[in-house]
């Protein structure tokens, strides 16, 4: 007969205290304190729609949370390429107008709260190296980065006093630059070059997720790489390739979304969460997207949220979605 240490290739834990629910989901183990067999379940986290933008656009970054967030800049829709200058707040329920970027731009990064943000980089045209801080009222220019870059709307990360961006151009490239508040500075470059990538966590723990490795094939790039404050080192990569995605969180607890796939207006809803270990394909957008902002401030139902993109057909979108977590919950295992 089977034993569970045949099929699952370890056997029943013995513990005095209930580990973490999320952290263990599908195992069983044995509570000595209680004298019971255990097991952790979870339900598959998922989106649900919120308010809509005032402005369709894609190419913009965001920064905040599904209570409190904000978007800049940004593509509308043609004739004329426009970049824009529009900043929308939003509350949880509406988006809100706000005081305008004093450089338009699209493709730009940027991150931070509701009311202290960096918008930085872009297509002005051409690329920029202009940096604008938010103080929750208006925008005021401050230093540019090293190396002007646009393709970075979601390659950005941390707060006003402690950024990061890495990746970014056309064509792609591997430097890493940070911000103090004051200045930007180069730091140890990615591992590949790279633009329409995604960063999340802070400026000194930090992931780069996917992206596009050129301007031409292969369009999107499987790979994440984990950033100590010093350098950069690979690890396990996500299950799907994508560049001009969206992701939000920490380097133990991210989430990674939407995107192009191939380069040819291929684009996905796929959505996977990262544990710290290895990538997780979760519950998909409710349609495929690419070129979409995304909140930058931890990877939690309170806080992650995406907004605005383009559809295959080239259509701009202002829908909002937000992620909720998955419920994690310990459950007794009856023996008989």
């Amino acid at each position: 007969m089977a034993t569970y240490k045949g099929i699952q290739g370890y056997t029943v834990q013995k513990v005095s205290t209930d580990p973490t629910a999320a952290n263990v989901e599908g195992q069983l183990w044995y509570n000595s304190d209680s004298g019971k067999f255990k097991i952790a379940v979870g339900a598959a986290g998922a989106w649900a729609s919120g308010g809509s933008l005032n402005t369709a656009r894609k190419g913009m970054p965001g920064a905040g949370t599904t209570t409190a967030g904000l978007v800049f800049g940004g593509y509308l829709s043609p004739p004329g390429a426009i970049r824009s200058a529009v900043t929308e707040s939003y509350n949880g329920t509406s988006w809100t107008e706000v005081a305008d970027l004093n450089t338009p731009r699209r493709y730009g990064g940027g991150c931070g709260t509701q009311t202290a943000a960096v918008s930085v980089g872009g297509d002005t045209p051409p690329s920029t190296a202009n940096c604008e801080t938010w103080n929750g009222t208006s925008w005021t220019e401050v230093s540019n980065l090293t190396t002007a870059r646009k393709n970075i709307n979601n390659a950005a990360t941390g707060t006003t006093t402690a950024a990061l961006l890495a990746g970014g151009g056309e064509p792609a490239m591997s430097n890493t630059e940070t911000f103090n508040g004051t200045s930007w500075t180069e730091v140890g470059d990615i591992l590949e070059d790279l633009m329409n990538n995604v960063v999340v966590g802070t400026n000194t723990a930090a992931l780069c997720i996917d992206g596009q490795p050129n301007s031409g094939p292969p369009w999107a790039d499987k790979t994440n790489m984990l950033w100590n404050g010093t350098s950069w080192t690979e690890q396990n990569d996500t299950n799907t390739a994508r560049s001009m995605g969206g992701g939000s969180g920490t380097t133990t607890l991210a989430i990674v979304f939407a995107g192009d796939i191939t380069g040819a207006s291929s684009f996905t809803a796929n959505t996977e969460t990262w544990n710290g270990t290895s990538w997780t394909e979760v519950g998909n957008l409710a349609a495929a997207t690419a070129n979409v902002a995304a909140g930058s401030v931890g990877a939690t139902s309170s806080s992650t949220f995406t907004a605005g993109g383009v559809t295959p057909g080239a259509s701009m979108l202002a829908t909002t979605q937000e992620w909720n977590d998955p419920v994690y919950t310990i459950k007794t295992v009856t023996v008989s």
